[in-house]
């Protein structure tokens, strides 16, 4: 089914898909209408394709001791956006100077959001798994936020950075042991 443009459906509530996984595919919905694609160029890395109706970008982490995640269009040179990792917030920087934050919603609220630089909640972004699986979000922006030129883009970073951690913090279950209560020391004899 072709993409259509987010100004043409209620871009209030969305929702991510997981349609895939060689290679992993998430698809942004607005109902049954697909907005975006974001889709992995192999089974491991950050490496992955957004198409829109209107643009496709490339998106990948780099860095280790300062990662962040570069945003490139197709067939174009230079990043059109950056995410920044800091250790409380992350900065999204897109060309031209527009600045948002991407950060948790609470401490116990496994949400993330989008804000600007005054502090308005542009993306309510909500993971939903099953079990340990990432199957999709849900996507709650204010009507106002439906206006935002960048809102496409926040979409796809957002969505691109939440998966990789994810999957990060997944890798880390095996080392740290059992779920299962210790078993009982056996009584001195």
């Amino acid at each position: 089914m072709a993409l259509v443009p987010l100004h043409s459906v209620d871009a209030t509530s969305l929702r991510w898909l997981r349609g895939g996984d060689d290679p992993l595919v998430y698809s942004l919905l607005a109902g049954d209408q697909p907005v975006a694609h974001l889709a992995w160029k192999g089974r491991s890395g950050s490496l992955a394709t957004a198409q829109t109706a209107g643009s496709t970008w490339t998106l990948k982490r780099v860095g280790f001791l300062n990662p962040h995640v570069n945003v490139r269009a197709e067939g174009r040179p230079g990043d059109v956006a950056r995410l920044s990792v800091h250790f409380n917030y992350h900065r999204i920087e897109i060309a031209g100077g527009r600045t948002f934050r991407f950060h948790r919603a609470g401490v116990l609220l496994p949400a993330w959001k989008v804000t600007d630089d005054a502090g308005h909640e542009l993306l309510h972004v909500e993971p939903v798994r099953d079990g340990r699986k990432l199957i999709g979000g849900a996507v709650i922006a204010p009507l106002e936020a439906t206006r935002v030129p960048d809102l496409p883009l926040l979409l796809v970073m957002s969505w691109h950075f939440i998966v990789l951690a994810w999957f990060e913090d997944e890798a880390l279950v095996p080392l740290e042991g059992s779920d299962l209560p210790a078993p009982a020391a056996a009584p001195p004899t």
